[in-house]
Order: structure tokens, then sequence, then C-alpha cells
């Protein structure tokens, strides 16, 4: 699962310097994703955020969630014990 986040954040990463150059060739896949064209002023979580749509998430923290490991059992220094 962390290798998937690695390689999504990456994603993320290059379309925001593809944003930052205008590069219509990359941001065209992204298209139907909020992308403006010339928006030199993107940030990271813009890109974060148009990467997530893509893949059909809410938000990124949504994508972030679904890639993570979810842990079923509650550890036992958190239960409590009737007395």
């Amino acid at each position: 699962m962390r290798q998937d986040l690695q390689a999504i954040q990456k994603e993320a990463r290059g379309l925001l310097r593809a944003l930052q150059r205008n590069d219509f060739a990359t941001t065209r896949l992204y298209r139907h994703s909020d992308v403006v064209e010339g928006n030199f002023h993107a940030r990271l979580a813009d890109a974060q955020y148009i990467v997530a749509r893509r893949y059909g998430f809410k938000s990124w923290a949504n994508l972030k969630d679904s890639l993570s490991p979810r842990r079923t059992e509650i550890p036992a220094k958190f239960t409590t014990t009737a007395r």
C-alpha cells in the first residue's frame, strides 16, 4: 500500500509542475478535473485535489485513507476491562 501512495504523491507533484509550466500535453489528462490553463499559482494541495478527483475521491484525504491499511483489532492497552 505504501508504494501505491508514493506513486500517487509523485503523480500529484508531477501535475503541479505541469500546471506551473502550463504544460497542456500533461494537464489535458486532467481536463475534466477543475484544471485551469495558465494556473501558475497552483499549490501542491490543488494538484493533490485534482488527482484525488481523477481517481473518484472527494478529497486527497479520502484517497489517502483508501490506501492506508485498516487496523481491525483494538490494541489491548486501549480496551477497558470491567471490574
